[in-house]
């Protein structure tokens, strides 16, 4: 049996002036609201910036548009998730936040900087877009074992029995690492209880694919209709962060935004993949700085 259960709370749903949004609140102190990556919904939210949370601050996790309970008519674009999420903060009387995001939770959190200067004290992204993004596409195969239901559980079974081979799988798709680099990297994640209790309760938080699908080619959609995202007019303290050996979303991506950002910092994670944040050999240091920062700034 798929074990579920992963310590994520309960979601609520939310009736905004632009429509309905689901939406948890983990943790208390300081607002941190989290823009979740493609794929996932508010429990990935929870799980991929669950430092914040034990680092003492609140994170407001919604899902965005198309994902789980949030429909796709609250929000298509990335602006209107960013507008939906404020309106979200005003039901819940919140008025300044900080704002993070990772992968295709990039765009929003960047917009929501750019649409709500007054709201917004800091933001990190993490790995994000912030130009065009064309998303790679897959085969047959692939398309049945982690595009449909039936396919997510017999994954889920088999990172139960043989882990090694789907996070395997997952970073070859991630990262530009070659076959020896990937299987000691793999080695590294197997041999640290943290890092690979992350590695499957994050595949947890994409299933059921089904609850997630209409949100997943939406990202697609809109990726492709980015040009680039007018970061320069953000104002806040901005910290970018980005793995060197990431092959899903351009570092370049992370360059531009630090370029044209005025107080910002660029932060590269020394050999990361797509999950470097998280599972790299410099992913205690990366957190612990995203957590100062935001220390500092909220």
């Amino acid at each position: 049996m798929v074990k579920t259960d992963y310590g994520i709370p309960r979601s609520k749903c939310m009736d905004t002036d632009l429509g309905p949004v689901e939406y948890t609140v983990a943790g208390s102190g300081k607002p941190v609201l989290a823009f979740h990556g493609g794929g996932g919904g508010y429990d990935m939210s929870v799980l991929i910036y669950g430092m914040f949370k034990d680092a003492g601050f609140s994170l407001i996790c919604p899902s965005r548009p198309g994902y789980l309970r949030t429909p796709i008519s609250s929000g298509r674009n990335y602006a209107e998730q960013a507008d939906l999420a404020a309106a979200l903060l005003d039901k819940l009387g919140i008025e300044e936040v900080g704002v993070v995001g990772a992968s295709a939770g990039g765009p929003p959190a960047y917009e929501f900087a750019i649409r709500h200067p007054d709201r917004t004290k800091a933001i990190v992204v993490i790995d994000g877009i912030s130009r065009t993004y064309i998303y790679k596409p897959v085969g047959k195969v692939t398309e049945t074992l982690f595009l449909t239901d039936t396919g997510q559980k017999f994954q889920l079974w088999l990172a139960e029995v043989l882990p090694k081979q789907v996070i395997k799988e997952i970073l070859a798709e991630e990262s530009d690492l070659n076959p020896d680099e990937l299987r000691e990297r793999v080695e590294h994640i197997v041999d640290d209880p943290l890092k690979l209790d992350f590695i499957m309760k994050f595949y947890r938080t994409m299933y059921p694919y089904s609850e997630r699908k209409e949100g997943t080619l939406n990202d697609v959609e809109q990726g492709a209709a980015l040009d680039k995202l007018d970061v320069g007019t953000i104002t806040c303290p901005s910290l970018i962060m980005h793995g060197t050996r990431d092959s899903d979303v351009a570092i370049g991506d992370s360059e531009y935004a630090a370029e044209n950002i005025r107080d910002s910092e660029l932060y590269l994670i020394g050999e990361g993949t797509h999950f470097g944040f998280w599972v790299s050999d410099h992913a205690r240091e990366a957190q612990e700085k995203a957590i100062e920062f935001f220390r500092k700034h909220l």
